[in-house]
């Protein structure tokens, strides 16, 4: 009886209490991510302002690392360490294309 114990109380240890709310957050990150990447598509077609693509690069970049990352916590077979040096390299290109954003309109 003590070993069924060990072991129930030993499975329920494995299972992580916020896995669903995390996973929930990350699609809600990932959606709207997509709606902005949307709204700045349809933001410079109506305004041709060049300003603009910079945020259809940087949520295009934010949904594909979102997604990316998604696949990585839901399936063992990508956590690989280049997978976390593609994170680590669209964080990086997003962070230079906000930079740039800033920049530019400063100087125009």
């Amino acid at each position: 009886m003590l070993t069924m114990l060990n072991i129930f109380f030993s499975l329920i240890l494995e299972i992580e209490p916020y896995e669903g709310l995390e996973n929930a957050v990350a699609l809600g990150i990932g959606i709207f991510s997509i709606l902005l990447l949307a709204l700045s598509i349809t933001a410079y077609r109506k305004t041709r302002l060049k300003l603009t693509i910079y945020a259809i690069i940087i949520f295009a970049l934010f949904a594909i690392q979102q997604t990316i990352e998604f696949l990585e916590d839901s399936f063992s077979s990508l956590d690989t360490p280049i997978t976390d040096v593609i994170i680590s390299s669209l964080t990086l290109a997003i962070l230079v294309l906000f930079f740039l954003a800033i920049v530019r309109t400063k100087i125009t």
